[in-house]
């Protein structure tokens, strides 16, 4: 194991997933399988003992008690180290902004390349956000254009990386100016943190995903 590979744990009720899962990133050096598991009991107990920093998770695990969504709160209250991404065959409207809502960081479609999954972990070991192009729609019936050029434009930044005090000196303004932008951002999106926010923005097509550059 290299010294900067992410520790990741695979969940899918379907086998033939997880084995082709730990073959793609068998193969992969950023990455390391220390964990897997069919269903939600065996995930947590995996979790808990293998303390993974990322674990992919289906949505619909037959035969568990818990569904993806459930158990990906339970992670995230129990083990809040542990970043989640979803990888699912579903589509339906709503199903990213729901994932997003239990606490992952990441949405990937199994219609998609492999190499978005890995981009997807990748991104959520540094707590940043991926979802998949096909689950790019409004979810809701938010007013996006209530968001003011400047407070979209904080936004944009902060899904750059950019920290508060970065955000203000390509903005021009103070930090507290953003820290008030980002606080409406919040409101206005119904976010209850700035990842949300992001992702909220990202799953909207607020701005792609590389962001654009403040003047």
């Amino acid at each position: 194991m290299l010294a900067l590979a992410i520790p990741v744990a695979l969940v899918d009720d379907h086998k033939m997933v997880v084995l082709g899962l730990r073959t793609l990133f068998h193969n992969r050096p950023e990455v390391e399988v220390v964990a897997f598991a069919h269903d939600a009991g065996e995930a947590l107990a995996a979790c808990r003992s293998k303390h993974p920093r990322v674990a992919v998770l289906d949505v619909a695990l037959e035969g568990s008690e818990l569904d993806g969504f459930e158990l990906c709160r339970r992670l995230r209250s129990e083990l809040p180290d542990v970043e989640v991404v979803f990888y699912t065959g579903m589509d339906e409207l709503g199903l990213a902004q729901k994932a997003i809502d239990a606490g992952a960081k990441g949405v990937v479609s199994k219609g998609e390349s492999a190499g978005n999954l890995l981009r997807a972990v990748l991104l959520a070991s540094s707590g940043e956000s991926y979802i998949s192009p096909v689950f790019v729609a409004r979810a809701d019936q938010r007013d996006f254009d209530d968001l003011s050029p400047k407070q979209l434009a904080a936004l944009r930044l902060l899904a750059q990386g950019n920290e508060r005090k970065r955000i203000a000196e390509q903005m021009g303004i103070g930090e507290e100016t953003v820290k008030s932008h980002l606080s409406e951002v919040r409101r206005k999106l119904g976010a209850r943190t700035s990842a949300q926010a992001v992702a909220i923005g990202l799953i909207n097509s607020l701005f792609d995903y590389e962001g654009e550059q403040a003047s």
